[in-house]
């Protein structure tokens, strides 16, 4: 009798035991504010002011982790730093841990790649070029995406165009590429840095230009990720 309730006691502490670690383990879902912003070139302040100094511009689509408000202002995580953006031109919302993390890595992988192809504005098109001597429209794109994201891109505007994961045209987000045809098959490509518009290398070298209206709004074809 006296061994069946031990045993009885031991099976009770071992549950006992298992339970705790369990609950221990068990993690609640938990939740973040982020701020989405929804205006492209949106200035980031220092400070609450529009005297304040500016450290960066930010565009739709991108967001950031949520700080607070002072006024008129929101404050956001920008840089490891607290800084402030015109609230008039943000959504807030509630976002899970994890997705939270997906989107903040997400977020910095674009502005990497918009801060990349900035850094080459005024390079001079070159047929063929891939190097900072010179770029052609798809060597431009390869290159920025391989020194902000590692990624090799393929060679080609159509190639690059056919191994991209398509996405709609409204649904462009920066650092995406969108395509372009002249007549025949794809022949240029782009990287979005809004719903509007691209920098690219076209004739007269690296620049911003729209890929909604002009001479490549009737041209355009398509858009695709490979974030």
């Amino acid at each position: 009798m006296k061994r069946f309730l031990a045993s009885v006691a031991t099976a009770a502490l071992v549950v006992s035991g298992f339970a705790s670690v369990g609950t221990g383990k068990v993690e609640a879902a938990s939740t973040v504010t982020k701020v989405k912003i929804t205006d492209s070139g949106l200035r980031v302040r220092t400070a609450p002011s529009t005297k304040a100094s500016i450290v960066g511009k930010v565009n739709a689509g991108q967001s950031f982790t949520y700080k607070g408000k002072s006024g008129s202002w929101t404050k956001i995580s920008y840089g490891g730093k607290t800084r402030y953006v015109s609230t008039q031109y943000t959504k807030t919302y509630k976002a899970s841990t994890a997705t939270a993390k997906k989107s903040t890595t997400s977020s910095s992988t674009r502005t990497r790649l918009l801060s990349e192809a900035a850094k080459h504005k005024g390079t001079p098109y070159v047929w063929g070029g891939t190097t900072t001597r010179g770029f052609d429209c798809s060597g431009f794109t390869s290159y920025v995406y391989k020194k902000a994201t590692g990624k090799t891109l393929p060679r080609t505007s159509s190639s690059q165009y056919a191994s991209s994961k398509k996405v709609s045209v409204s649904s462009v987000q920066p650092g995406d590429l969108v395509f372009f045809s002249h007549g025949n098959g794809i022949q240029h490509v782009g990287m979005a840095t809004n719903k509007t518009s691209m920098v690219n290398s076209e004739t007269g070298g690296v620049k911003y230009s729209s890929f909604k209206s002009g001479y490549w709004g009737s041209r355009l074809v398509g858009a695709g990720s490979y974030l």
